[in-house]
């Protein structure tokens, strides 16, 4: 197992330095494993933290970041994982003399032989939410809010969301999942996702239930052109083929348009056309026949999948809900361009803060008066399935999804959805 936990360290320490997303490649045979430990680290970070506080009497300097992560994982697995604390802790002292050296081992060593015993005695009540992401959420929500958010959090890992392209009562009695609404099914199975039935053959995508209520809002949608933008992994690129429309997916990054590519083949959809290119330039150079329909699933700062990606707590600050909602602006005053008039223009997020979401389309609808916004009901996002989808719809008529929402479901990411249409042209 010392391997498994060496590719924990390195993953963890390279999620934290490039402020990522962790990636745990699903074919690695530990990747259970990793997943599960590296959870229950990000999951419960500051608890984590103030427990090593007790034991460690000097804050470690920023060039032991290594050991601190050795630390902090070696206490996440004695306590939230059934290793037996003798071989967890042999193994994290010897991960530490091979990165961090003996000095430090010593102290691994003697610091989490503490946790161990520490594990069986009650804990004091310790914040939930680092402290950068809580200035975030206390910036929008209310204490009770906040609250909800913290609970649904600390359940755990969430159920698998998938969406179907047909039957999903069928497919969720396949896979042992529960119908939400629409073609989503909640699968509480644990597994590889690429062993599940269906996979292979291409009948069903992984998708957040969220995810998927910003296509719904379009409505009938057959033969429509329609751009994708920011489109990868394509998801929502998946939905939009599957219900008859005729897709253009763009996005800036190759990489993910190869994901995109794959999914896409897997599924056996085809796209009007796949483009690499900047959004904004895409846009502003436009000459083309205007599209009926826009989809714009903005760059955002992802605060709203805490609860399946936890490191994001780490990760986000106020100062990157700033620099998303400008990039957002930049690309929302360009629409316009490539969308033909009566046409929808359907603006997404996966964040919490609403400088992204309400306030990013209420500044765009002052400065540009040929959209209007079209307020939606339930029924514009539920066609069928048994969950209730009120409490998603704000006074204003936007979507607003959160984490502690459709708990019956095992909750679902927390996504922002408008849908404007173009009423003239400029």
């Amino acid at each position: 197992m010392t391997n498994a936990r060496e590719k924990t360290l390195k993953a963890v320490n390279k999620c934290l330095e490039e402020k990522a997303l962790m990636q745990i490649d699903a074919k690695e045979e530990d990747s259970g494993f990793i997943k599960m430990l590296s959870q229950s680290l990000f999951r419960h970070w500051v608890e984590l933290e103030s427990i090593l506080k007790q034991y460690i009497k000097k804050p470690l300097p920023p060039k032991e970041q290594t050991t601190k992560t050795i630390l902090l994982l070696g206490a996440a697995e004695l306590r939230f994982m059934q290793t037996p604390a003798y071989a967890a802790i042999n193994e994290w002292v010897e991960l530490c003399k091979k990165h961090g050296g003996k000095f430090q081992s010593g102290m691994v060593n003697a610091v989490l032989r503490k946790v161990a015993e520490h594990k069986t005695k009650s804990l004091k009540p310790a914040p939930f939410f680092p402290e950068n992401f809580l200035k975030i959420l206390k910036q929008d929500y209310t204490p009770e809010q906040i609250k909800k958010m913290e609970a649904a959090a600390q359940k755990g890992e969430p159920p698998l969301n998938i969406t179907t392209k047909q039957s999903p009562e069928l497919w969720a009695e396949k896979l042992g999942g529960k119908p939400i609404a629409n073609n989503s099914i909640a699968v509480f199975s644990k597994g590889a996702i690429t062993g599940l039935e269906g996979y292979q053959e291409g009948a069903w995508w992984v998708q957040d239930f969220a995810a998927t209520l910003a296509v719904s809002t379009l409505g009938d949608i057959k033969t429509k052109r329609i751009l994708d933008l920011c489109a990868a992994p394509g998801g929502k690129t998946a939905q939009l083929i599957s219900a008859g429309a005729k897709v253009t997916a763009l996005d800036s990054s190759a990489p993910r348009l190869e994901t995109l590519k794959k999914n896409l083949e897997r599924l056996h959809l085809n796209t009007e056309g796949i483009v690499c290119a900047d959004a904004v330039s895409f846009l502003q150079n436009y000459e083309g026949e205007k599209y009926d329909h826009i989809l714009l699933d903005a760059p955002c700062s992802a605060t709203g999948i805490f609860r399946r990606h936890p490191e994001i707590m780490q990760h986000k600050s106020l100062s990157d809900i700033k620099k998303q909602a400008e990039i957002q602006r930049s690309i929302l005053q360009e629409c316009g361009k490539a969308l033909k008039t009566g046409g929808y223009l359907v603006y997404c997020i996966c964040s919490l803060a609403k400088a992204e979401g309400k306030s990013q389309v209420r500044h765009f609808l002052e400065k540009d008066n040929n959209f209007q916004l079209i307020s939606l009901q339930e029924a514009d996002i539920k066609h069928q399935g048994p969950a209730s989808l009120q409490e998603a719809i704000t006074p204003e008529g936007y979507v607003s999804t959160l984490s502690y929402m459709l708990s019956e479901y095992g909750g679902l990411d927390s996504f922002f959805i408008a849908k404007l249409q173009k009423v003239k042209e400029r």
